[in-house]
């Protein structure tokens, strides 16, 4: 699931940092606390492959598939939520998903 990680993180790059960025910005050191709250097997599956990328991998994760894993009180910002509702809004959405939920990683 690594490479799948990567090429789905390079394919959603600009919209994953912008992203990252504005979750660091409004609530600083949650990324570090979203990645602590992942299981041992989750994150030895991002972090193993070849996903150089292992935060924002996650933060694809969260955003697309489990956005009910997202702190409420970041989707309350209006830049947060309208990334994360472009994440979404995509094509490469739908595939990733079926990609997360045939691998068992959802």
């Amino acid at each position: 699931m690594g490479l799948l990680h990567l090429i789905f993180v390079l394919w959603n790059f600009r919209t994953l940092r912008r992203l990252y960025g504005r979750v660091n910005d409004a609530s600083p050191g949650v990324m570090d606390q979203l990645w602590q709250q992942q299981s041992f097997t989750r994150r030895i599956d991002v972090a193993l492959g070849p996903a150089v990328f292992t935060k924002l991998a996650m933060l694809m994760n969260l955003a697309v598939v489990n956005p009910d894993r997202l702190p409420v009180h970041l989707l309350g910002d209006e830049q947060i939520a309208k990334l994360v509702r472009a994440l979404n809004d995509r094509g490469s959405a739908s595939v990733y998903r079926v990609f997360c939920k045939s691998t068992g990683y959802n």
